[in-house]
């Protein structure tokens, strides 16, 4: 009974470490050596966990429009910060400031987000 019972608490604690394994550490990913300021479009916001993503049209230098994925906290970290999935719309128009993405690539995690033009503060990190 007793091999039965650690083969049960070890299968048990296996499985609940299979979600850790997949999540990755800020730096891991973002070069604080990199920061990024974003002023766009936004085309979409994904309330997914572990991690919410605002894609972000942008003009460049060149007038040409990029799209960026950035990264903030998960669902009920921006529930409990006072965002809901009204507060962020296709078409709104905001300005991100966070860290780009070390691979190059137009990803970003955000520090902050403001609502362009009237610099309502939505969302600020607690790195801030």
């Amino acid at each position: 009974m007793r091999i039965v019972a650690s083969l049960i608490v070890g299968l048990a604690t296996l499985l609940a470490s299979v979600g850790a394994l997949s999540h990755h550490s800020f730096s891991a990913e973002f070069d604080v050596g990199r920061p990024v300021t974003l002023e766009g479009t936004v085309k979409e916001m994904e309330w997914t966990n572990p991690h919410a993503w605002i894609h972000l049209v942008v003009q460049d230098e060149q007038g040409n429009a990029q799209e960026w994925a950035v990264e903030l906290l998960g669902v009920n970290s921006l529930i409990r910060s006072g965002m809901s999935p009204k507060t962020v719309v296709p078409g709104d128009r905001l300005t991100i400031s966070g860290f780009g993405a070390r691979n190059g690539t137009n990803t970003a995690n955000a520090s902050t987000v403001t609502r362009t033009g009237s610099a309502e503060s939505l969302w600020t990190s607690v790195r801030e």
